[in-house]
């Protein structure tokens, strides 16, 4: 009775079965396809972009004159540094908080203009102090004012640019919408490196020339992106004072690293424009240009491992975490020794005008692989929301000691001592990334176990 009683069931089990197998790995091979097809747009948009940029630098770094690169690096450097400084990680918050609810479109429109709210204020702060400092440095190297204060509009107007192409281009990746991202600015690159071209024929190629384009050229992504980013947020009409202090809560424990770490960013850079000449100001800055050819996994970083550590299952965590640290590990390492052994191909990039810089490069390409994986940890930490006081509070303690005990001992008089600046800075941000994802795994684990409990 009890088998004839079980039969059917069993029967009408086996297709029930068949079904969900059927339905799961129709599931999974569309996954796949969609995780192929968002790898494949970023590696040609990125890969093409990342090309274009990196041809404009080198072709700048060529056809500019040691002078006139000294002061295009030096208000380069002042972009990136500012820029980290307006930001402060607000941007960043918008992938996290979001988290899994992306189709909520109103909620994604609130985070992002609460991140807009945040980055406009500290823009308003920064924009005088970063006017006077600016200058006060120009100053010292005794540049024409039309010039100082040329390349000052243009580091402002690049400031704020970029801001709305950051906060802007956050929902295109929440939904992998990489074409939208990339399009533009990759049309944008093309035109830039031919008006270069066109400037340099005609002999008007300088310092204030190549960032006032550059300055264009981020205008007008941010504004575009902003435009296709409209489909994919619901833009609230009005500042919401509850989303804009849950940013604030959430990024204020790792807004002094931010604050730090934006300094450190091109201090090397800073330090030699104040204690060194104008050759070693040119110089410290073509070797900054060689951290360009990282920038590609550095995005790759942000628009795709973040995402997806963010959404990862927590008993699937650690060894997706390992496995990124080791995969781009595994990556730096042939780069590091052909920069040690055949320096070469990498002088050739910078041009004639930095031939003697050979025993530099494979220094600089290590430290670039070093604060690459640790980026890499920094990024997939603040995908989880581990941001701890007690990470903020090593990360500044290392870089004030090691800094200081450099300047004291040696001094960034020299490029060569620059560099090495930059060296010995890179590994304490490994050291205190990589506390913080010890700790960030270690309290996943109480929690799990404390439920289970």
């Amino acid at each position: 009775m009890l088998e004839d009683l079980n039969e059917p069931h069993t029967a009408e089990a086996r297709p029930v079965a068949n079904v969900n197998s059927s339905s799961a790995n129709t599931g999974r091979l569309a996954l796949g396809k969609r995780v192929l097809r968002i790898l494949g747009v970023f590696l040609i948009g990125q890969g093409t972009l990342q090309a274009l940029q990196i041809v404009i630098g080198f072709f700048l770094l060529r056809k500019l004159s040691i002078e006139a690169y000294a002061q295009f690096g030096l208000a380069y450097g002042f972009q990136v540094t500012l820029g980290s400084l307006t930001d402060l990680g607000f941007t960043s918050t918008i992938v996290p908080l979001v988290g899994e609810h992306r189709d909520n479109r109103l909620l994604v429109g609130r985070y992002v203009r609460a991140a807009k709210h945040w980055r406009d204020r500290t823009f308003g702060f920064l924009a005088p102090i970063t006017a006077i400092c600016f200058l006060g440095i120009m100053y010292k190297h005794h540049w024409g004012w039309g010039l100082q204060l040329g390349l000052t509009l243009s580091v402002l107007i690049t400031l704020y640019s970029s801001g709305r192409l950051s906060y802007f281009s956050t929902p295109l990746f929440l939904f992998g919408r990489l074409k939208e991202y990339y399009a533009p600015q990759t049309l944008t690159a093309a035109v830039r490196l031919i008006a270069y071209v066109a400037c340099s024929a005609a002999g008007v190629l300088g310092a204030f020339v190549a960032a006032g384009l550059n300055s264009l050229a981020v205008t007008l992504n941010g504004l575009i992106v902003e435009k296709k980013a409209q489909p994919h947020m619901e833009w609230p009409e009005e500042d919401d004072p509850a989303t804009d202090q849950e940013v604030l809560r959430y990024i204020i424990p790792a807004m002094p690293a931010f604050i730090f770490s934006a300094f450190q960013a091109q201090i090397s850079l800073f330090l030699i424009s104040i204690f060194g000449g104008t050759v070693s100001v040119a110089e410290v800055a073509a070797l900054g240009k060689l951290g360009q050819l990282f920038g590609v996994l550095m995005t790759f970083n942000i628009m795709v491992i973040e995402p997806y550590i963010a959404r990862r299952r927590r008993d699937r965590l650690l060894p997706t975490y390992l496995g990124f640290i080791a995969l781009t590990i595994a990556i730096c390492i042939p780069v590091v020794l052909c920069a040690f052994a055949v320096p070469a191909p990498f002088l050739w990039l910078l041009g004639g005008n930095y031939k003697n810089l050979g025993p530099d490069v494979g220094w600089v390409v290590l430290s670039a692989c070093i604060s690459h994986v640790a980026g890499l940890i920094w990024i997939m930490n603040r995908s989880r929301k581990w941001l701890f006081w007690s990470g903020t509070i090593m990360e500044i303690a290392l870089l004030l000691t090691v800094q200081i005990t450099y300047l004291l001992l040696v001094g960034v008089h020299t490029t060569r001592q620059a560099v090495f600046f930059t060296f010995v800075s890179s590994f304490c941000y490994v050291v205190a990334h990589g506390y913080v994802g010890i700790v960030g795994f270690l309290k996943g684990s109480r929690v799990v176990h404390s439920s289970a409990a």
